[in-house]
């Protein structure tokens, strides 16, 4: 099955405002074991900008997996497993907690092809952060759609990151760390919480 009339959604563009306030960073925090508390004006780490511009679906208007229904900003594609692939981040200027901005998300593709699990559907969205003034980041963030998952089968294992880097920190995320994060993302998505849900519908080992 084709989805066709989905590349109609090319180019479709949503903007959001956000307020870069205080408490998200300090759950973020607290969640993650840091020492230091964040404050009012301090710059705020990369990738936690992911606890703000978050799409307050309302609850009828979620799907049976927790995302929201599709058709809206994300095009209608009809493979019923969805899940984030991986993003492309430029950080061009730091962020102020405290600060209030603007987040414009453009549809930049939709490609269909397939895999060892079958048929896949990836779609790349433009996410531009910042104020008139000043840019902040550049994400590009490709999210992927997948066929049901075949009874017996098991989810691919992630790929092993040992590209080097600067930094490196490795932690244990349990079920509770998992919870708050959901939490602080607004995310719904039940393979963080339902274990019969993730195991049986999505093929994955666990939560």
């Amino acid at each position: 099955m084709k989805d066709n009339h989905v590349h109609e959604w090319i180019g479709k563009t949503e903007t959001v405002t956000d307020t870069i306030n205080l408490f998200p960073c300090k759950a973020l925090a607290a969640t993650l074991n840091k020492v230091r508390e964040p404050q009012e004006g301090d710059m705020l780490p990369p990738l936690w900008h992911w606890l703000y511009f978050l799409e307050a679906a309302h609850q009828g208007e979620l799907a049976i997996d927790g995302h929201r229904k599709r058709g809206r900003f994300l095009p209608p594609i009809h493979l019923p497993r969805r899940m984030w692939a991986g993003s492309q981040i430029q950080f061009h200027s730091e962020i102020a907690i405290g600060k209030k901005l603007t987040r414009r998300s453009t549809i930049e593709s939709i490609r269909e092809t397939s895999g060892r699990s079958g048929a896949l559907t990836f779609v790349r969205v433009r996410h531009e952060i910042g104020s008139d003034q000043l840019p902040a980041i550049t994400e590009y963030q490709d999210i992927v759609y997948r066929e049901a998952a075949k009874p017996g089968s098991e989810s691919p294992a992630n790929a092993s990151a040992e590209s080097p880097g600067d930094y490196r920190l490795e932690m244990t995320a349990d079920s509770r760390l998992l919870f708050r994060y959901s939490a602080l993302t607004f995310n719904a998505h039940r393979i963080h919480y339902d274990y019969q849900y993730a195991t049986q519908t999505e093929g994955y080992p666990g939560v």
